[in-house]
């Protein structure tokens, strides 16, 4: 008797838990999904600023220093309306594409020579271990003593602290060649040319994409705290200046909108890999 009241027991709790399981189960294939990662994603903001609204109405968070939920996003319409908040924004975006092209332009050959050459590699890693560590933060004095507050400024310190995600990441794709495919590339006499657009960039065209994401936020953050600091024109600029003159509703809707900004750059370059990267195996993989 003992035994088959256990048995049910055991039988009725499997019949319980099983909802649960299938429930636990569809919010995971929802999460997976784009759409229910992005709800999911709002959910949680939506939660943080609800509970941020209710510790500032509570007096929790000192009302001098931060302003609460609702002000902050209020300010944040306001910007959205205003012409010389796009300005800053234009100004703080544009020197980021241009310096990202920059980049691209020096790494993409460096990145195939120091990969294929061992000769370069033992020259240069010297060279690069020094430069590397060094943050771009640092050389703000210099850039200002050369350039002064102005975009070339921006852009030189972009280029050099942004520049070595990317140019390792290359390096990775390169040495990533199959050398079987070189090998046949030599037998056959293609060339040099012919063997790098045919065998060796398409190998490193998807660690490029890695590379190229992580370059463009640093490049963001760069930006943005050089205009804070050196006082070159942009958002960076705008937060210091809303702060000196005591707007913090503003200051605050201002560092919201640069999080959203690197927000939506992560978010392009993620977009972009799919469609740029379909021929690619791991691609192909994902899709059936």
């Amino acid at each position: 008797m003992s035994q088959l009241v256990t048995v049910t027991d055991s039988t009725s709790a499997t019949t319980m838990h099983r909802p649960i399981r299938r429930w636990v189960r569809t919010i995971n294939a929802s999460a997976e999904s784009r759409l229910g990662r992005f709800l999911y994603g709002a959910g949680a903001v939506a939660l943080v600023f609800a509970v941020w609204q209710v510790l500032w109405s509570l007096g929790v968070l000192p009302a001098t220093a931060l302003p609460s939920a609702g002000q902050m996003l209020g300010a944040l319409l306001d910007l959205l309306g205003s012409g010389a908040f796009w300005a800053s924004v234009w100004s703080t975006v544009s020197i980021v594409i241009l310096g990202l092209v920059v980049i691209i332009v020096i790494a993409a050959p460096l990145s195939i020579l120091l990969g294929l050459s061992r000769f370069a590699e033992e020259s240069t890693w010297l060279v690069v271990g020094f430069l590397k560590p060094i943050p771009p933060v640092a050389l703000i004095p210099l850039g200002l003593l050369l350039w002064g507050p102005t975009p070339g400024m921006k852009m030189v310190l972009i280029v050099f602290g942004a520049i070595w995600p990317l140019l390792t990441q290359l390096v990775y794709g390169v040495r990533e060649v199959n050398a079987t495919s070189l090998d046949m590339a030599r037998s056959y006499h293609l060339g040099w040319w012919l063997t790098t657009s045919r065998i060796v960039i398409p190998s490193m065209t998807p660690f490029a994409m890695t590379g190229l994401r992580i370059a463009a936020a640093i490049a963001l953050i760069i930006s943005i705290v050089t205009e804070m600091i050196g006082g070159a024109a942009g958002l960076g600029q705008d937060i210091v200046v809303a702060q000196s003159a005591g707007a913090i509703k503003e200051m605050y809707a201002l560092i919201f909108a640069a999080g959203l900004l690197g927000l939506l750059v992560n978010t392009v370059f993620k977009a972009a890999e799919k469609p740029l990267l379909f021929w690619h195996p791991s691609h192909r993989e994902e899709a059936k």
